[in-house]
Parts: C-alpha cells; structure tokens; sequence
C-alpha cells in the first residue's frame, strides 16, 4: 500500500524541521508552523485508514473498559473530528477538546496576514511550544460530532472523554455557569468528563478549586453518573488536596499540562532550539510540552499516587512526555491511564499508522 500523502508530507517536514529551526529567522518558523498546524490536522481527519486496529492490553478504569490504556490528550481534538482517525489507529480512547459553552478564536496571530493561532515544533529537543489560547467551535458542535460518531461506528471498548472549561472571554459567576452547562450536556454522551484547571494560555479563576469540583459533580449528578476527572498543571499540597477531590466526588486526577516555568526548562531545550524557544516564550509565552517536561510530570503523578487511600476509588492520568513502548510501561507503574500529545505525533510520523497502538501498548 503506498504512503498516504499527509504522511509523506509530514516527514519531509519532520527531516526538514531541525535545519529550519537553526537557520530560518525564529519568527518565520512559528509562523510556518501555525500557518500549518490546522490544514495538517485537516488532512489527519480526512484520512482512511481501512481496518480497524485490534485491541491491545485491554483494561477497566472508573468502571469502563478500554481496548487499551493509551489514548490521545485533550488538544489534539479540538472538536471530535479526529475521532474516525483515532479509532482506526487502534488508540485505547479518545479526548475530545478543550470545549468551552460558547465559540472562541483562541489566540490569533497574523503573520504576514495569515491568521493561526501560535505553536510550533522543538525539533531537536522533542518538545513543541503552543499559545492556542482555546479555540473551539463550542460544546454543541463537539458533542453533535461525538454523537454522529458513535451512531455511525458503534465503536467498543473505545471511551470518549470531553475536556471542558470555562469560557476565557468570561469570568466568575458566569464563567462557572458556562463549566456547569458543558458538565450537564455532556452527561451521559460521552463516557468521561475531564476539567481543564490547567491550560497556561488563558486566566484561571482563583479560589478555591474543591468547592467548584464540587459544584460541578453536583451539576453532574442531576444529569447522570459520568466520570468527572480534574486536569492540573502542577499538583500543590497532595496529603490535602487527594482527600478533597475524593470528598467533593472526583473520581480522578489528570496531570500534567503544558509548562510555562521557562527558565526551569532551559537547560532541556537542544541548543539547536534554544534561539527559537527564546523567540516564541519572549512573544508568544505558551506552554511547553513533551520529551522535556517528562521527568516533572512522572514525579506529579508519583507524588499524588502516594496520598491515595488505600481502598480508594481515584484514577490517574499521566500525561506529558511518553513516547515510547519504554515510556508506556513506565507510566504504568504509576498510573491506571496514559494519555499524549506531543510523543504522539513524533511516533506517528516517524513509525506509521498501521501499528502505532499495538508496538506501544502490546508489552
């Protein structure tokens, strides 16, 4: 079978990217890559993959049972239209999102008059930088997509899990009222709720964090009985903070999120990277993802797992820096599920689709 054009062209990119990073002008690489990054995903979504891949290490979290224990972050699917691409891979589950209750642009950028929203690729480093700023069509388009989806597939043992938060152009009251309708539609359509306390591309409501959870299990329990999850960056005080997820009815925590302490990253960024990891967080700011925050967000998930009770019905999500079949059997020492985003699309890339899911979770 001959390789699919969004294939070819993305590893001419990828054996093009370290040379670009090093000799282009900083700001035209991120410009490159933004201008790209939703005609690219574009053709993914367009993509046919024939057959369906089979199960891999099939497991049961929060009651649900999985094809396998590996599926993709929130921010790889905006909006669902992934969903076909990654049942077919063979991915364990699927995260839709960041959706919010209303349309958002994100942050935009018009570089030589061409509006995307900021990200571009650490090369050398395995890393990627993005200020997308939650673009989203909106809750309703998200779940319309989920729905047609599952009536056309009817997929087993393939979960979908909606990452929500609120609307970054509101605040207080109003923004939670927007978490809270998210919560309430998506109950009951989709198999796991994540909420996003995490993105470091938008303001986050300050206070406190467990009473808001709890609101929002509340909003959930008058619709239904689907997992909610909590998203965090960094996980603070975890001897108080595990007790209060499982006291407001949380039923797990997914960690970590992109990172924006850039001098504490420095030292992990290529040299060939370094100028333009310099240029993006000095104009951009942005988050910092894959091969470099791994070793962080392994000791998060580490330090939480140590504060659950035993006995306790709490799920963790380790996300950020796994890349690897290595990096898979790892994670799972420490955590029920995995999820990725950066590693994913460099494993993609360089190994194909046919059998990503089974040579990464098959061990």
């Amino acid at each position: 079978m001959s390789t699919p054009l969004w294939l070819r062209f993305a590893r001419l990119d990828h054996a093009l990217r370290p040379l670009w990073a090093q000799t282009l002008p900083a700001n035209w690489t991120a410009a490159l890559y933004s201008a790209s990054r939703s005609r690219f995903l574009s053709m993914l979504s367009d993509a046919n993959l024939g057959t369906v891949a089979k199960a891999q290490h099939p497991v049961t979290v929060m009651g649900i049972p999985f094809r396998n224990d590996l599926g993709n972050a929130a921010g790889v699917d905006k909006d669902g239209s992934l969903l076909n691409f990654h049942h077919a891979l063979g991915a364990g589950f699927a995260v839709v999102g960041t959706v919010l209750d209303a349309p958002h642009t994100g942050n935009l950028w018009s570089p030589l008059g061409m509006r995307c929203n900021p990200w571009t690729p650490l090369p050398q480093s395995g890393g990627a930088l993005n200020s997308l700023g939650l673009p989203s069509k909106g809750i309703d388009v998200a779940l319309d997509t989920i729905k047609r989806f599952q009536d056309e597939v009817q997929p087993e043992q393939f979960p979908i899990g909606l990452s929500i938060m609120g609307h970054p152009a509101k605040e207080g009251e109003a923004k939670l009222r927007g978490i809270v309708e998210c919560v309430r539609k998506a109950t009951g359509v989709v198999d796991f709720i994540e909420i996003n306390e995490s993105c470091p591309n938008v303001q986050h409501e300050q206070g406190d964090v467990i009473g808001r959870l709890r609101l929002l299990v509340e909003a959930r329990d008058e619709a239904g009985s689907t997992p909610l999850l909590v998203k965090l960056a960094e996980i603070h005080q975890p001897e108080t903070l595990i007790p209060g997820l499982l006291e407001a009815g949380v039923r797990g925590l997914v960690a970590t999120n992109t990172q924006n302490a850039y001098e504490a990253y420095a030292a992990k960024i290529a040299k060939g990277d370094a100028r333009l990891f310099r240029y993006y967080t000095n104009t951009h700011a942005g988050g910092l993802s894959g091969r470099p925050i791994a070793g962080f967000a392994a000791q998060q998930i580490e330090q939480a797992k140590q504060h659950i009770p035993k006995g306790a019905d709490f799920s963790l999500v380790h996300v950020g820096g796994i890349e690897s079949p290595e990096d898979v059997d790892r994670s799972r020492k420490i955590a029920e599920l995995r999820e990725w985003y950066t590693g994913f699309f460099e494993r993609l890339i360089l190994c194909g689709p046919a059998t990503l899911y089974r040579d990464m979770t098959q061990r």
